[in-house]
């Protein structure tokens, strides 16, 4: 960062605090960046709350990185570089629709709340990131992945010895559920079963760069791995699966085989081993896979009847939509629809769904053209998004940061500006040859 100094700042006393001043400020981007890791690495954390308040310890943090980075001049203007005013223009569609529909239908002032919420998710979080250093961001799909595996080892041990009941006062309803489900401290085991399936990309992609060792990665693994079965997800189970065979698929034959060989080994020791598979798993995804009736599957029956309803509603809701939270209170079962496109086109209209359009579209986009950029990189990216889209089709409105931060995270690795050349490198050409004149004093 380029600074000017006054004619008058010359002598030992002005150098003195110039360089306190410079101190200071490697002090607050220190501050600034391990404040971003931290958020990053509680990013799923979602029962980690302030207080009684929407906000978690990871919203806290960030808010602290952004603020130091935003009064430091360190946001970037351009996250995504050309396709930013595409970028921003999807962002305006989609919120504009829904206050339109706030306006007219709804409530403005919970239009604010989702405007807040989706503009942190969408735009802070992209601008704080894509401005950091190139080490930083290569490490932090390493830390995002090393969060969720920490709180599949907290949920993991809390199942071994303790219940429903025990925990309930504590950690809530979603931590162990009343059926023995697992939802660690991302709160709810749904939500547990889609961090996991974006973590596992990353761990591939943390291994493949030696960012951990083989050992820690493979011990990662059996805690992810572990952790989504207690879940008994059966979208976490199949996005995980479908997000391990994209990034090995994306990576390179040589890689599916040698990881396909440890992982093929690591299963034939647990099935020869005679241990059963989690109750709940069996019982909510081991039976829909082995009779092919995904009905079986937990609450598919219901969401499909949720969004049979929201094709319904669309029909008087196509231009102008409802407003923000009206599908909860005009809908039979008392319920968002559980898909994300269906929600919006029903609360912002055609408006606010084009905008949501646009933007999952640049999403993908720019996953999917990282491959040219980076082949590991690229595909642990289009791995994520892959998992992201497969939940726009099983859940509302998608602004937590456990959502979109891994989302953002695997496009940081790709976009990020690199660091530039050294000072001297980039002046050998660039200064004239022959005498110059001497500066002035």
């Amino acid at each position: 960062m380029t600074t000017l100094a006054s004619p008058a700042s010359h002598g030992p006393a002005s150098a003195a605090a110039t360089d306190i001043f410079a101190a200071h400020e490697e002090i607050w981007d220190r501050i600034a960046r391990w404040c971003l890791m931290t958020a990053i690495f509680l990013s799923g954390w979602g029962l980690l709350r302030v207080g009684q308040i929407n906000l978690t310890f990871s919203d806290l943090f960030f808010l602290i990185s952004f603020s130091i980075s935003a009064l430091r001049g360190r946001l970037s203007v351009t996250p995504f570089r050309s396709l930013t005013p595409f970028w921003l223009a999807g962002l305006v569609m989609m919120l504009g629709g829904l206050f339109i529909g706030s306006i007219i239908n709804g409530d403005p002032l919970r239009w604010v709340n989702i405007a807040l919420q989706y503009t942190v998710a969408f735009l802070c979080i992209p601008i704080l990131l894509m401005q950091q250093e190139e080490g930083t961001i290569r490490k932090a799909p390493l830390i995002f992945m090393l969060g969720i595996a920490c709180s599949e080892a907290v949920g993991i041990a809390a199942s071994a010895f303790l219940t429903y009941h025990d925990t309930l006062h504590w950690l809530g309803d979603g931590f162990i559920t009343g059926n023995g489900r697992l939802g660690s401290m991302a709160g709810q085991p749904n939500p547990n079963g889609a961090v996991v399936a974006f973590s596992l990309p990353m761990l591939l992609y943390s291994m493949r760069h030696r960012l951990i060792g083989g050992l820690a990665g493979v011990a990662c693994l059996i805690l992810l791995l572990w952790g989504l079965m207690l879940s008994a997800s059966f979208t976490g189970f199949s996005a995980s699966l479908l997000a391990i065979f994209t990034t090995l698929l994306l990576m390179g034959v040589r890689y599916i085989f040698r990881l396909g060989l440890a992982v093929a080994v690591a299963a034939g020791l647990f099935f020869a081993s005679g241990a059963p598979l989690p109750k709940a798993f069996q019982e909510r995804v081991g039976n829909a896979v082995e009779s092919g009736d995904i009905n079986q599957a937990g609450t598919f029956l219901n969401r499909s009847q949720l969004m049979e309803e929201a094709w319904g509603f669309a029909e008087d809701y196509t231009v102008i939509g409802m407003g923000v939270d009206r599908y909860r209170e005009l809908s039979a079962y008392d319920n968002p629809v559980h898909n994300l496109f269906l929600l919006i086109w029903n609360e912002g209209g055609a408006i606010a769904f084009c905008g949501l359009i646009l933007l999952l579209g640049l999403i993908a986009l720019l996953a999917a053209n990282g491959l040219r950029t980076s082949r590991d990189k690229g595909a642990m990216a289009v791995a994520v998004v892959l998992v992201f889209l497969i939940y726009t089709l099983s859940y509302p409105h998608m602004y937590s940061r456990m959502w979109v931060m891994p989302v953002m995270v695997a496009l940081a690795t790709i976009y990020v500006p690199r660091k530039a050349r050294p000072e001297a490198a980039r002046l050998i050409y660039a200064r004239p040859v022959g005498p110059q004149p001497l500066p002035e004093l």
